[in-house]
Formats: structure tokens, sequence, C-alpha cells
């Protein structure tokens, strides 16, 4: 009988490969299909990579057959600008748009001006939000979560 590994052990000790997978992972699932993941597996050597993009319940065959393991998750994701608020800080964007309201082939609100007339400063407005995300997006809590996880499960072995 092979020796039972010790996930949080092997985790803790590769913290650092883990953080930056789990970052990698975040980029990677940005804007993918909603419901799907991308995930951040580990093998008993420390070795660390991110899966294929997989569809919801799905994984892959070598943490199916327990020879790897699955650390954590993460999930697709997508930008939700509010571009009726986001305009308003456009010096010059802003009085365009209130013009133009009037207009009877106007546009009604700011998404469907900014995606008619100005669709590369839209365009800009999601890639700052999608780099500020992935900036600020915390991978050591993440893997704390699925350290902390592994130790629950596993304290009455």
């Amino acid at each position: 009988m092979s020796e039972k590994i010790n996930w949080v052990k092997v985790m803790e000790d590769n913290r650092d490969a883990i953080e930056e997978a789990i970052k990698l992972a975040k980029e990677e699932t940005f804007n993918t299909m909603q419901g799907w993941h991308v995930d951040i597996e580990i093998n008993e050597n420390g070795e660390v990579w991110t899966s294929e993009l997989f569809s919801h319940g799905s994984h892959s065959m070598s943490s199916h057959k327990g020879e790897t393991f699955i650390v954590c998750r993460v999930n697709s994701w997508e930008i939700e600008l509010d571009e009726s608020e986001d305009i308003k800080h456009e010096e010059v964007l802003y009085p365009e748009f209130l013009a133009q309201k009037d207009d009877d082939d106007g546009y009604e609100n700011a998404s469907e001006f900014m995606q008619a007339k100005y669709p590369d400063i839209l365009q800009e407005w999601v890639d700052n939000a999608r780099d500020f995300e992935i900036r600020e997006f915390d991978a050591s809590e993440l893997l704390d979560n699925a350290i902390e996880e592994q130790r629950t499960y596993h304290q009455f072995d």
C-alpha cells in the first residue's frame, strides 16, 4: 500500500509556484464561457501547472486517478462596466453624450453610445478594468483557503 501524500505540506512547500499559477489562471479565464474554469494542479513532487479550460464538473484524468491534486479552481469571469458612470469622467465624451440624447436618433444609454461611436475607448475601459482586477486579485487568499480546507477535511484522519 502506498503512503498517503500530505497535500497540505506539498502546497505549503510550493506556495510561490502555486500563487503564480493562480495569477496565470486568472488571466486565462477572463471572458471565457460562463461556468468554465481552470484548475491549479500539483503532483507529489511539487510540480505545479494550470489545467486546460474545463466545463462545469470536469477535471483532469490525473486528478481523477489521484495522481495529482487540484489545489483550487479559478472560474471564468468578465468585466461589468457601468458606462453611465464611467462616461461622466470623460471631459469631451460626456457633454457629447448628453447633447445627442435629445436628438430623435440619439442613443438612449451610455453603453450604446460608446459601442457605436467610441468602441476603441470602450475597449480601453474594459482592458484597464481587467488589468486592475488581475493586479488586485489575491492569489495568496485563494491558496490559504485551499490549504485550510484541506486541513479541515483531514483533521480526523
